[in-house]
């Protein structure tokens, strides 16, 4: 599933496209079936005839993300290059489309573990002997780092509550995968929390942890390994 034009690269003097630079990511997609992978998981919540799979809609925010984009209506950004990017939807079509999958929450949020999953296994099986996996053992284990942060908002958006340094918003609990100092954290898992939530709460960090360790091969988890702080 091809849901990204394949661009041909060119080192010749031709206009240049902005945002060129996420090529890298649109290949990534295809290298690790994301694409395929999330379609199949959200095909439940989108409907048979729709012009803009729900895969897609999701596979775009997190692209406007890493293009510099901060909000929903940022997709514009894309939707200037159909070369690279292919057809992006509307900002009314992306609203209605998480509204949707807002309704089953739960549901949506597992199927999409599970696609990332999936991806995962498959960039790692790619990098080979530099995958964080291997040589991996009791003695050289994985490490997965847990750390909050304060996210601020401006508005009364759900959930959103007065935090510990007397700003609003939230404090999410996110877990990396440390890949040292030679690499950056991989983020395996995010448990979104109000802004009064704990930074110490012992069920958040096991309800995260275990989201985090679901992210990883399972071949591994019988491999030995720690967490940190």
């Amino acid at each position: 599933m091809f849901f990204y034009p394949r661009p041909r690269v060119d080192v010749a003097e031709v206009p240049a496209a902005s945002h060129a630079g996420a090529v890298l990511l649109t290949d990534t997609i295809h290298a690790t079936g994301l694409a395929s992978s999330l379609r199949e998981a959200l095909g439940s919540w989108t409907k048979p005839l729709a012009e803009h799979h729900a895969s897609k809609v999701l596979l775009d925010l997190a692209m406007t993300l890493a293009v510099g984009g901060e909000v929903a209506r940022d997709t514009d950004l894309l939707r200037c290059e159909p070369g690279l990017f292919g057809d992006v939807a509307s900002a009314p079509t992306i609203s209605r489309t998480l509204t949707t999958l807002a309704e089953d929450a739960p549901a949506v949020m597992t199927a999409i573990a599970r696609a990332r999953r999936t991806a995962r296994e498959q960039a790692w099986a790619l990098a080979g002997e530099h995958s964080p996996a291997e040589g991996t053992s009791a003695k050289t284990p994985l490490v997965i780092d847990l750390d909050a942060t304060l996210i601020n908002v401006h508005s009364e958006k759900e959930q959103a509550a007065p935090t510990f340094k007397r700003g609003f918003g939230y404090h999410p609990l996110y877990a990396f995968l440390d890949h040292g100092s030679e690499g950056t954290g991989e983020p395996l898992a995010i448990h979104l929390r109000p802004g009064n939530a704990g930074s110490n709460t012992a069920s958040d960090h096991i309800a995260v942890t275990r989201l985090a360790l679901a992210q990883l091969p399972p071949a591994l988890l019988g491999r030995g390994g720690r967490g940190s702080k």
